[in-house]
């Protein structure tokens, strides 16, 4: 399932940028002695929590490896943000196997020879941390990013909890393993996602949100931009995330960004945002080409603008494409694609949108936009398909046989 793969690839990327500890650290290490192989870190709070009181808890299961190395960033980034009188957890992931893809496994998700949980695992150490620290358990916060979100959102999702908020970043939606999302009503959630994801694509979030919400959960939307990651100044948004978990306001509204559309339609750009692929093997995309395709932007022969791409192809099967991804789909409603096309000698050419549900399944059969069998000059075409929960499209411009054809004014957007 592509869901493996993504949760094992992690968020690598943010080690690069996460800040460096200029201080002794504070934390203490600790391990429990009924769970092999665990290893967890108590950031003690700035100020102990006033005579009498308790303090929040905010428990960490970092993203990537989930190893150790996250220490510094999670005990002066994401713990400053926290209040002075929060205690922080580090929790570091149990490697069981040396090519482990599953980080946090799950009681759906196991890697083989795991002796326990993550969900054990994080109720094991909440109960021995509280046995020192003064901790009200309805303060208590879990933050997760990447890799360990799919183990979290299980977690979150049980009646007996530990947890009712939660700060979840960069994840997917394992909604489908999740069954009954009643026990949700009332938690608090902070969902933390970027349009620009290539790794956990935003379509999860826009899954997650309604679906917590439908289940009575109060889910804060945050947007911010970037690539897979801690980007664009994360920790004033951690701040503002703990500070709403920790309280009761209500949630405002999703703000949603705006339709990702397809990009260099009009190959003004050259051949940005377009790869190349072939059909081989009974598999539809296997990335280059046959060695008898060739693509190019031609200037003089376009439809509109300075330029049109220019398909050339000698020889026969198996098929050459060029092909572009389009994220991040309306979650309702109907899907128009266009495209201006000339040909010369084109036997077998198609011009095919693919649209893309849950588990990465097509919604339709029908998905020939255009196809080209003889000769034309520019000519137009235009189709309109309900979304039926699509939450991708793979554009395609498919040469099965050989001949040339001109390729203009590509386009995909909503139905007006």
């Amino acid at each position: 399932m592509q869901f493996f793969s993504l949760v094992g690839l992690g968020c690598l990327v943010f080690l690069a940028a996460a800040p460096a500890q200029e201080a002794k650290s504070a934390a203490t290490e600790h391990t429990l002695a009924a769970l092999p192989n665990s290893l967890y870190f108590v950031v003690p709070p700035r100020r102990p929590p006033a005579e009498g009181k308790r303090g929040p808890l905010l428990v960490v299961l970092p993203g990537g490896t989930g190893s150790r190395d996250f220490l510094p960033f999670v005990e002066n980034g994401i713990c400053g943000q926290a209040p002075d009188d929060c205690t922080g957890v580090l929790i570091t992931a149990v490697k069981w196997q040396p090519d482990q893809g599953i980080i946090w496994p799950t009681e759906k998700n196991k890697v083989p020879g795991m002796q326990y949980t993550t969900d054990a695992y994080v109720r094991a150490v909440v109960a021995e941390v509280e046995k020192t620290q003064a901790i009200d358990p309805l303060q208590r916060v879990v933050l997760a990013w990447s890799s360990s979100g799919p183990a979290i959102y299980p977690l979150m999702v049980t009646k007996d909890s530990p947890f009712q908020r939660a700060y979840i970043a960069m994840s997917i939606w394992p909604g489908g393993q999740l069954g009954d999302l009643a026990a949700v009503k009332g938690r608090r959630f902070f969902l933390d996602q970027s349009p620009e994801d290539e790794r956990t694509k935003f379509f999860h979030v826009r899954e997650a949100v309604p679906a917590l919400a439908k289940a009575g959960a109060v889910v804060r939307l945050s947007v911010y931009h970037g690539e897979h990651g801690w980007g664009e100044a994360p920790l004033p948004r951690i701040r503002e995330g703990l500070r709403w978990l920790l309280g009761d306001k209500p949630a405002p509204k999703p703000e949603w960004p705006a339709f990702k559309k397809l990009v260099n339609g009009d190959f003004e750009q050259g051949l940005e945002g377009w790869s190349t692929a072939q059909a081989k093997g009974g598999r539809p995309m296997v990335e280059g080409t046959t060695g008898h395709f060739e693509m190019a932007v031609d200037e003089q022969q376009k439809h509109g603008g300075k330029a049109a791409l220019h398909l050339t192809k000698t020889g026969a099967t198996p098929p050459d494409l060029v092909v572009q991804d389009v994220d991040d789909l309306p979650s309702a409603g109907k899907i128009t694609a266009s495209v201006w096309l000339a040909s010369n000698g084109a036997k077998n050419a198609f011009v095919k949108v693919w649209l893309f549900g849950e588990d990465d399944k097509p919604v339709h059969d029908d998905v020939d936009l255009a196809h080209v069998t003889a000769d034309s000059g520019w000519r137009k075409h235009t189709k309109t398909w309900e979304l039926n929960g699509a939450k991708r499209a793979v554009v395609q411009i498919v040469m099965v046989l050989g001949g040339e054809l001109w390729v203009d004014d590509v386009s995909l957007a909503p139905a007006k």
